[in-house]
């Protein structure tokens, strides 16, 4: 097989592998975005039961730092959706504010951090404190937030920053107790799969046109090898020209 066949074949075998790992992650996206919504467009994470006896729960940083809107609206990346409901009869309090805020709102009260280990377990790291907060309701600082009985959700169209989730009884009291759930909804979801599916149909037309050029010249190049060489007919001279 000659450099020029083989380099055909070669990288069409290659289009042809890269389509298969583009058309895969857009199929599995597009089934994620199909099947995992819940109504309101939310990809949403299963409901965890997290309880203190301290006087709020917060969550690990989310750390945004990175992400530069200065020309999408905040909606267009991604808007966070925080459920909580909860376990006792009195109001919760569900709220997102900068980092810098709650660990001052927090200071020297009594809460737990809530990470999560590698088998998406909730674990607890409590902090030590003596005060009492004031009601979270009062606080200005809150970029979104919801309180009331039953279910509680806040929507919020991500930012740049580190923030940081917090849950707590209404009244600041300690001992809170919810189911808690999180989603997220972005529009980049479909635009994504759709892009890959189309970036994989394009590579695998051109892996198939490249194998089979590559084939074909092979075939060809072959049949011309193995043919028949027909031997020169000798000229007869007739008996005029004699």
């Amino acid at each position: 097989m000659s450099s020029r066949k083989t380099l055909l074949v070669v990288s069409g075998s290659l289009f042809a592998l890269v389509a298969m790992g583009l058309l895969i992650a857009g199929g599995v996206l597009l089934g994620i975005s199909g099947t995992q919504q819940d109504p309101d467009g939310f990809l949403t994470s299963p409901t965890f039961e997290l309880s203190t006896d301290t006087h709020a729960l917060t969550s690990e940083q989310l750390d945004l730092g990175a992400i530069r809107n200065d020309w999408l609206p905040a909606s267009w990346l991604a808007t966070i959706k925080i459920n909580a409901l909860p376990l006792g009869d009195g109001p919760v309090f569900v709220g997102i504010a900068e980092e810098t805020d709650i660990d001052a709102y927090m200071a020297d009260v009594a809460y737990s951090e809530v990470m999560w280990n590698s088998d998406d377990d909730p674990v607890y790291h409590p902090r030590e404190g003596r005060n009492a907060p004031g009601l979270p309701s009062e606080q200005s600082f809150w970029v979104a937030s919801a309180e009331g009985v039953g279910p509680q959700s806040v929507l919020w169209d991500i930012e740049p920053g580190q923030w940081t989730v917090l849950i707590m009884n209404a009244d600041a009291a300690p001992d809170v107790s919810v189911d808690v759930s999180a989603g997220v909804r972005t529009p980049w979801v479909v635009v994504l799969a759709v892009a890959l599916l189309i970036g994989g149909l394009l590579c695998l037309v051109t892996g198939a046109v490249l194998l089979v050029f590559g084939v074909r010249r092979r075939r060809v190049m072959q049949e011309d090898a193995t043919a028949p060489v027909v031997p020169d007919t000798p000229t007869v001279s007739t008996g005029a020209n004699q």
